[in-house]
Parts: structure tokens; sequence; C-alpha cells
């Protein structure tokens, strides 16, 4: 009784802070508490699927991707951000050309955010040097601005030359985090958020804080110290969906920093699992879950909103002669794009070979 009365302090709290553009709204409560005992399912990942397509990345010693940090699938062409560039693949894996105009001069960027294509042209968001660039998606330059006077750490492409970044407050207290609208222009509007993290003088500001996910022409964003997800509507935070951990849920006292003055490194929150959004189908909700405390551990769950059941999935990928070595058949799911399509790789058998990319289109 009495953690179901904290649990609802905890909602109400979130919902009535004192934030502007934020509305009430009905919202989906996901039951995490005993995410950690969930037992991981081997799974056959056409179960789940009305089909798999997979996706051999050309290699050759000028295509060598390295460390993948996203995959976007735009109009039959695959955009591949890593670590050494962005590259541009067919839907059948063959290589067509590179973005990589890494550097600090003009029409160079430093160390790229995101990325986000769209049609025939491609943004790419550098938080480092920061500024926007646009490039056809052949590499050709186009156009670029400069927002150095923000400090935008995340980002989400919202259509034309339309953008929402995320403003942490660096743990400064009594302030407030902002989403902001903004273009080559400016900020156009702003959405100002209580950080439910402000924890004396300490300065936290990481890629990653702010998630951005986009279903049915929705956009939805999560904050990670924040266990609700906000639809974006008319500028306004609308609650949707609730994740409730239990006893490692966020609260104040859980959100505590501690600092080790020594060695300069952060514990982040002792004792609270932190959840990033990546993705919603019509069916399914995908969440990655991580602690930053030792135990290091770090899942993928997926949310049956039919079953309204979590899942700890283990994939077993249709059987492929190519596949044949053991390292090469272990699939990493990374998230559900727009069109409820589950995106992943495979790990790559050696060094000398890209990934195979998986896209499944998951079930109704």
């Amino acid at each position: 009784m009495k953690g179901a009365f904290y649990f609802i302090f905890f909602v109400c709290y979130f919902l009535f802070a004192s934030c502007s553009h934020v509305s009430q709204s009905n919202f989906t409560i996901i039951d995490l508490i005993n995410h950690i005992q969930l037992p991981k399912e081997e799974i056959l990942l056409s179960d789940i699927s009305e089909s798999i397509e997979m996706i051999y990345l050309e290699t050759n010693d000028s295509v060598l991707v390295s460390r993948i940090s996203n995959i976007n699938v735009e109009v039959n062409k695959l955009y591949v951000q890593a670590s050494n560039g962005v590259f541009v693949f067919d839907s059948d894996g063959k290589f067509l050309n590179s973005i990589s105009a890494r550097g600090r001069g003009p029409r160079e960027y430093v160390s790229l955010s995101c990325i986000f294509p769209e049609e025939d042209v491609i943004w790419l968001l550098d938080n480092s040097g920061k500024k926007a660039l646009k490039f056809t998606v052949s590499g050709k330059f186009l156009e670029d601005f400069e927002f150095e006077k923000q400090m935008f750490t995340d980002f989400y492409y919202s259509g034309g030359d339309s953008f929402i970044g995320f403003i942490p407050d660096n743990g400064q207290p009594n302030t407030d985090i902002m989403l902001a609208f903004f273009t080559a222009t400016g900020i156009v509007d702003s959405i100002l958020y209580r950080n439910p993290i402000s924890v004396g003088n300490i300065y936290w500001s990481v890629g990653g804080e702010a998630s951005f996910i986009n279903h049915r022409a929705q956009i939805k964003f999560k904050h990670l110290f924040n266990d609700t997800i906000y639809v974006i509507q008319d500028n306004m935070l609308i609650p949707d969906m609730v994740l409730d951990l239990g006893a490692r849920k966020a609260n104040e006292n859980a959100r505590a920093i501690a600092v080790n003055k020594d060695s300069r490194t952060h514990d982040i929150c002792e004792g609270m699992d932190k959840a990033i959004l990546k993705g919603e189908s019509d069916r399914y909700v995908c969440l990655r879950i991580a602690n930053d405390y030792p135990p290091l551990y770090y899942d993928v769950l997926f949310y049956d909103k039919k079953e309204q059941k979590v899942h700890k999935w283990e994939f077993i990928l249709p059987e492929d002669e190519r596949l044949d070595h053991e390292q090469a058949k272990k699939f990493v799911p990374m998230y559900i794009d727009k069109n409820g399509n589950l995106i992943g790789q495979t790990a790559p058998a050696n060094e000398e070979d890209n990934p195979v990319i998986v896209i499944a289109k998951l079930k109704h």
C-alpha cells in the first residue's frame, strides 16, 4: 500500500511539476519492476515479424565501417553513421558513396551527434562544432548554419529546415532543461522542463540524455532521468507512458550524484536504472535499460502493448550459410524506426568484414 502511494505521488509530481508547455493526458504504465529478474528468452525473429531482410554490406579496402552508432533506412537506401564517417548503401548493400567531411573548416564536421536523411538530402548535426550541415545523398554540400550559442546535446529533425534541440541544465540547482524548436534563423519556441536530477553545483552534460522517436508522425521524447515518455504536440509535452521501475525508479533520493574528486569520475545515480526510448511500433515499445554503477548491465527490453507484457529477447536469425560463424549470428537490435521496422546488425565475423544489417517488419 505504501509503495503504491509513492508511485502515485511520483506520477503526479512529474505531471504537475512547474513546467511550461506541459499538458495532462491519459497514459500507459509499463511495469518494469522485475526486469532484472526477467529470464532471457530465445525467440525466432520471424515469430514477431511479418518479413525479414538481411542486407550484407559491401566490404572492400575503402569501405570498412567501424563502430556503427546509427542506421537509417530511407527511400531504398541505407545510411550508416559510424565512427569513421557516414556511408550510403543501396537496398542490396552495395556501397554508393560516403559523406565524410571531417574537420574544423567550412562544410566540415568535428564529431557527429546524429544524421537525418530525407529523400534526396541528408542533415548532419555536429554538436562539437556547433553546426548543422546539409548534403545531397551523393555527398554534395548544400548549406550549413551554426548554433554555437546554444548548448544542444541531442537533436531531432522535425522536417523542412526545422529541428528540436535538447539543452541540459549542467547540473545547476533550481534550473530547467529545455527543448528548443530552432531553424537556421534561431530558436522559434521552447519548452521549459523541471530537471529532476539537480543536486548541488555539479556539471552534467552528455549526448544521449534525451531520446526522441517518431511513431506514426508523433514525435516522442524521454529524458534519461525521468521515467515519463512524452508526446511533443503543438510544442507541448503530453505524458504518454510511465515506466514503473519499482525500488529502482527515479526519485529525488535515488538521483543523488556521487562525485569522486580524485579520479574526476561520476557514479551516476547509484541504485537507479536509466531507460532510453529506442522506438515504437503499433505493437511493441523498445527500451534500453542500463545501470552505470557496478555491476554494469545493459538490456534491450520489448514491451508488448497487446499482451501488456515485457520481454527480454535473444533473437534467433533465419538460417543463412553466410552466417556460419557463431559471432556473426549475434543479432544486436538497435531501435524500431518510424515505419515499425526493428533495425539491427550482426557482429562481424572478423575485422575485415562489415556487419549484416537486419530489417524486420514487426507484426501488429
